[in-house]
């Protein structure tokens, strides 16, 4: 039993309770005309499932800390994984425009899948392609969220 999963995956779940009830407050509408409250609650009883994610297993496993949980880079090329993803985010964000949503966010994925993931490079572009299709689908055709389209048009 890991008494820091234990006791956050409680105040986690508390939280995401107190967000629930909050929300119901502020009234969720509809699925075709939501409310202020909609959003906030999806959330929280998405944060309290999670915290029950936590806390199940911390209450089945025995045995202590691996030894890498306890550093805060538990690999020795952690800082250059975490600096390479943020600085992948900041070329994101500058080529969405130019390029369009689909084309940067298959090359965003390719490199998180290949370079940082260590994917090999059949992995990497179905993963990016697959992920790219339905994000896409997600946004512009469900959602109807305006993309930039780029210079191919897509």
């Amino acid at each position: 039993m890991r008494k820091g999963d234990l006791w956050s995956s409680l105040v986690l779940f508390l939280l995401g309770v107190a967000v629930v009830y909050g929300s119901l407050k502020l009234g969720l509408g509809t699925w075709a005309a939501p409310g202020s409250g909609f959003l906030p609650f999806w959330a929280g009883l998405g944060l309290s499932f999670m915290a029950i994610g936590i806390f199940v297993p911390a209450t089945i496993k025995k045995g202590g800390v691996p030894e890498a949980a306890g550093k805060f880079w538990p690999r020795p090329d952690s800082a250059k994984i975490v600096l390479s993803v943020f600085i992948s985010l900041i070329v994101y964000d500058l080529l969405w425009t130019r390029l369009g949503f689909s084309l940067t966010t298959f090359l965003l994925l390719g490199f998180l899948f290949r370079f940082v993931g260590q994917r090999t490079w059949s992995v990497t572009i179905v993963g990016a392609v697959i992920t790219s299709v339905m994000s896409y689908f997600l946004f512009q055709v469900f959602l109807q969220a305006q993309l930039p389209t780029g210079f191919l048009g897509f």
